[in-house]
């Protein structure tokens, strides 16, 4: 899918989104039903531009990942989900999470806009989906969706794929802000990706499944800047084992509950 330019007051940005087979059906039996929250398909009514601007702030400029601009991008996202879901802002231990690569603040962040509306986590980020997800962050587009091996490392098989990619948005924080809450132009494809089923018990025949996730960065990509990409995979049988983080490392790090 071709890139969808956003407006903004300084700075190129663009937003991108593609997926594969479509995410599984939201509602499963014995599935949680979330209780707040916006979900897939009754998406919000419409976007709502960052407050504050961080997208214009020079500490977010050239791929800003520090304290200040991270800082200014959780308020945007705490006024976003307000006005939009009438929920408030993530909640996590940001020291901790300067730590972590990018590749593990997008797997962090996605998460966290999955379970706290009441979805489950993709359960490990891995190498072979970091590969497809960086070939894409490289040519500043979503990642290829057709190098995704059918097989996966530990012998689980994929079914459903979604993936993203934002040029600009300068971190994993401010690319998840364009892809969850100023979306609407690309229609909340890239929202969909992020909160999507994938995978079922009913869709593996009744045997484990996960989701599984790739991410990429670029500091300074081909035309916008900062360039992120995210992977998602439904997976049928064994988590993959060439795991790079886990949820449930992450949750420990950061102090997520």
């Amino acid at each position: 899918m071709p890139a969808f330019p956003l407006k903004a007051s300084l700075a190129a940005i663009a937003l991108a989104a593609v997926t594969l087979f479509g995410p599984a059906a939201m509602a499963t039996a014995g599935a949680a039903i979330p209780d707040r929250g916006v979900l897939p398909p009754k998406n919000p009514a419409h976007d709502v531009s960052p407050s504050p601007n961080f997208l214009a702030a020079a500490s977010c400029a050239h791929g800003g990942d520090s304290a200040a601009c991270n800082t200014r991008v959780l308020r945007a996202i705490a006024h976003a989900r307000q006005v939009l879901e009438k929920f408030g802002g993530m909640s996590f231990s940001l020291a901790a999470y300067e730590k972590l690569t990018p590749d593990e603040q997008l797997f962090v962040t996605a998460n966290l806009e999955r379970v706290e509306r009441g979805l489950p986590a993709a359960v490990v980020l891995t190498r072979s989906l970091d590969k497809v997800a960086q070939a894409g962050a490289n040519a500043d587009t979503d990642p290829p969706l057709n190098k995704v091996p059918g097989k996966l490392p530990g012998g689980g098989q994929w079914i459903s794929l979604g993936g993203n990619w934002a040029g600009g948005f300068d971190n994993a924080l401010g690319a998840d802000y364009g892809w969850m809450y100023d979306d609407k132009g690309s229609a909340w494809g890239h929202r969909d990706n992020i909160l999507g089923g994938y995978v079922s018990s009913s869709s593996c025949g009744g045997q484990r499944h996960e989701i599984a996730m790739g991410a990429g960065h670029v500091t300074k990509g081909k035309a916008y800047g900062d360039s992120e990409t995210e992977l998602f995979a439904g997976v049928c049988g064994p988590v993959p084992t060439d795991v790079v983080m886990t949820w449930a490392k992450a949750k420990k790090l950061l102090h997520i509950t």
